[in-house]
């Protein structure tokens, strides 16, 4: 009866233990589990080791037959057409979608490691050309029709005041008057300004009449003057596919001390756009 005792005893004590041995090996294989990544090994095998990364290259035909090359990840393919969109002046203040932080093991905040090194495995796509074109589509600006009509109109009837700004508009085409007195100029509204300084809301043509009191003679004096602004040198600029219909800004001046009041004149309007494609347009003017 005792041995019978003691060998229940040493049983009972050695299932327990068993059960305790795989109690114990059941929690060493959950634990090998990636719930919890340790931070000291990741950190130490990124430092250690090579990025790759596929990149796609677009190569794309533009209008002038030139070609640009622009990442995948800035264009937007559609079945007929697409566009493009880059930040071309890397200086400025960008906002990032994504802040990485990084802790050590006791959870201090530590600079993210690097990789050791970066390898790009690039791939070319000729986007609008060749055989494989994904789209056939040239990417131009879309630019307004010029309306002849209206811009004749405009010119039909203007002041003929000497030494005055005629008239000031705004235009998508380059513009070039043939058959107006020379005194009339049509000029940009910038086209006194130094390049680097050029902003047509900013800057203006100011005429002066002056008499002189002695003699009576008259004068035309001008100037450019500029209108002073807020410019943030630190702001995002963009290059993009299709190109953006450009704004001129135009004057028709009276630059000498002469009236054209009561007078008329017919003459020629040529415009073009920014690709070189326009039209000459016959005007008739009556000075007031």
């Amino acid at each position: 009866m005792k041995m019978s005792c003691k060998f229940t005893s040493v049983s009972f004590i050695c299932l327990s233990f068993c059960l305790f041995a795989c109690s114990n090996n059941e929690t060493g294989i959950n634990s090998a589990e990636p719930a919890k990544e340790n931070p000291i090994k990741d950190y130490a095998s990124i430092a250690d080791s090579t990025l790759y990364k596929n990149v796609t290259i677009y190569r794309i035909q533009e209008f002038n037959g030139e070609t640009s090359e622009w990442s995948a990840s800035d264009c937007n393919v559609k079945d007929s057409s697409f566009s493009c969109r880059r930040v071309t002046n890397y200086d400025c203040n960008q906002i990032y979608d994504r802040v990485l932080y990084c802790k050590d093991a006791y959870d201090n905040p530590i600079e993210c490691p690097g990789y050791k090194d970066t390898i790009y495995d690039t791939t070319y796509k000729n986007l609008n050309f060749g055989e494989e074109a994904l789209v056939n589509y040239i990417p131009i600006a879309k630019i307004p029709t010029f309306k002849r009509d209206s811009v004749a109109k405009l010119f039909s009837k203007i002041s003929g005041k000497p030494c005055s700004r005629l008239l000031s508009f705004s235009s998508n085409y380059d513009l070039e008057a043939i058959g107006l007195p020379d005194s009339l100029t049509l000029s940009l509204e910038d086209a006194y300004v130094p390049e680097a300084y050029k902003s047509p809301k900013d800057w203006y043509i100011q005429l002066n009449l002056f008499t002189n009191k002695t003699t009576g003679e008259k004068t035309c004096k001008q100037d450019s003057l500029l209108t002073m602004y807020n410019f943030n040198p630190d702001a995002c600029y963009y290059s993009s596919l299709p190109e953006k219909a450009k704004v001129v800004n135009y004057e028709l001046i009276n630059t000498t001390i002469q009236s054209y009041k009561d007078s008329t004149y017919s003459w020629k309007l040529v415009y073009k756009d920014q690709y070189g494609r326009g039209d000459t347009l016959d005007i008739t003017t009556k000075f007031e």
